[in-house]
This record gives C-alpha cells, structure tokens and sequence, in this order.
C-alpha cells in the first residue's frame, strides 16, 4: 500500500515538475485526481489542492533536478540537526526517532507536520512519512487555522506556520510567500 501511494507521489512530482518548466502554459496544470486534492476533499474546509501545494513547497521544498523544486515527501527538521531529505521512507524512518528524541519540536513529512503540536493527531509518527496521510493532516491543521481566523485570510494561512499571538508578523510573512508560490501556480494551469 506505502509502495504505491509513494509511487503515485513521485508520478505527481514528475508531472508537477514537467508542467512547470518554460514550457508549462501551454501543457498546463493540475492536481486532479491527487492526493492533494483527495485531502482537500477529506477536510472540513475544502481548501484549493494549489493552497495545500504551496504551503508543501514552502515547507519542504527540495531539488526535483534540472533546476525544479517539489515538495519533499520524507522531509525532517529540527533545530538541533537541521533539515534533512532522506531518499526513501526506509531512510527516514530509520533516522526519525533520532530526531525527536534530539527535539520533539520536529518537523516530518511533505507538509512537515510538527511532532510536539500535531503528532497526537497519528498512532505513531513513523506515520507522518506518508504522504497521503501527511497532507490529510495538514488539510486539517490548515481548516483549524481558517476556523480561527476566518475573516483573516493572511493570518489563516499564516496560522498554519504559527498560532502563536506573539508571532503574529511571522504568521504573516510566512502566509505572503505561501500566497506569493500559491499565484505563481494558479498562472500556470
């Protein structure tokens, strides 16, 4: 099962890296069908899969070579060892646990979810390295920061980095470049 949603992802990076090369207006762009709109769909908000996409990018985006950028599936950061991109889930998962035990502050996965304030929403957070299940969550991560702030569509976004009062102008910077990736998309499908 792990085996083919990974497969379907790196399909969808292929695709996504494809349609945005030089040539990306005129083969367009979409991720219907996706798992990230398969995640839209789940939540209780139904955010664009192009909103979801662009928060990924902002998280964990990494070389898709030539020159593209995709979102990073097996993605962990943490302030003592710093990001890293293992190659496989088997890579990740083995260096996972060292992770959190460093700083349970850890960040895991494509949308990296963050362990110390949305682990609890997984049995295990092995399960986090699942891209289907990553971006399910971070669906729901985002649709909690919309119901917090739904007349602020900058802070909303801007929450799903940090709901933090006191972090306010970083929720905003950080929602200003998700929105900035976001438009860049939506000009190319």
């Amino acid at each position: 099962m792990f085996n083919t949603r990974t497969t379907a992802f790196i399909a969808v990076t292929a695709y996504i890296a494809i349609c945005t090369s030089a040539n990306a207006e005129a083969s367009g762009f979409s991720l219907k069908g996706t798992m990230w709109e398969r995640a839209s769909k789940a939540s209780t908000c139904k955010p664009d899969p192009l909103l979801l996409y662009s928060l990924a990018l902002k998280e964990s985006k990494a070389s898709a070579g030539k020159g593209m950028i995709a979102p990073h599936p097996f993605a962990l950061r943490n302030a003592p060892s710093g990001a890293l991109y293992p190659n496989t889930y088997m890579d990740a998962k083995a260096v996972l646990g060292k992770y959190i035990a460093e700083d349970n502050l850890t960040d895991i996965g494509i949308m990296p979810i963050n362990s110390r304030w949305n682990g609890n929403r997984v049995a295990r957070p092995e399960f986090l390295l699942d891209p289907e299940v990553n971006i399910r969550i971070g669906a729901q991560i985002l649709c909690a920061s919309i119901a917090q702030y739904p007349v602020d569509m900058q802070l909303a976004i801007g929450g799903y980095h940090t709901r933090n009062p006191r972090r306010e102008l970083d929720a905003r910077e950080y929602a200003s470049n998700v929105l900035s990736i976001w438009r860049s998309l939506q000009r190319l499908k």
